[in-house]
């Protein structure tokens, strides 16, 4: 009852951290389907496949798939932005923010994740 508990209030203050996070100014500034689905294919893909195995792997492969996706997304937008700045500062600054989404959305999933994935090791 109380890893219920605790697993609930992970969840809501996880979602009520990243609900802040997107409404500090624009919340459209956090929506980009490309870096969206940089995340989300491999991470539902992942746990597709690790769910032929058990629960408990797919929610590790879907787990550690997020993050690493996230990671791969950043280091594949920080290439774009600096093959195609021709040292434009305006043009890197909006190119580093578009390239922390994958990050983002990343490490959110990985946040929503992480309780589920720890009780399933157990």
């Amino acid at each position: 009852m109380v890893n219920k508990l605790i697993k609930i209030i992970y969840l809501a203050a996880t979602f009520l951290i990243v609900n802040e996070l997107t409404s500090l100014d624009d919340p459209l500034q956090f929506i980009d389907l490309s870096s969206l689905l940089i995340v989300a294919i491999p991470t539902l893909l992942a746990g597709g496949i690790g769910w032929l195995t058990s629960k408990s792997s797919a929610l590790s492969c879907s787990f550690f798939t997020s993050i690493f996706s996230g990671v791969l997304g950043l280091i594949m937008g920080l290439v774009q932005t600096f093959s195609n700045s021709n040292g434009d500062a305006t043009a890197i600054h909006v190119g580093i923010s578009v390239a922390l989404l994958p990050l983002f959305y990343g490490v959110s999933i990985g946040l929503f994740l992480l309780p589920f994935h720890i009780v399933g090791r157990k």
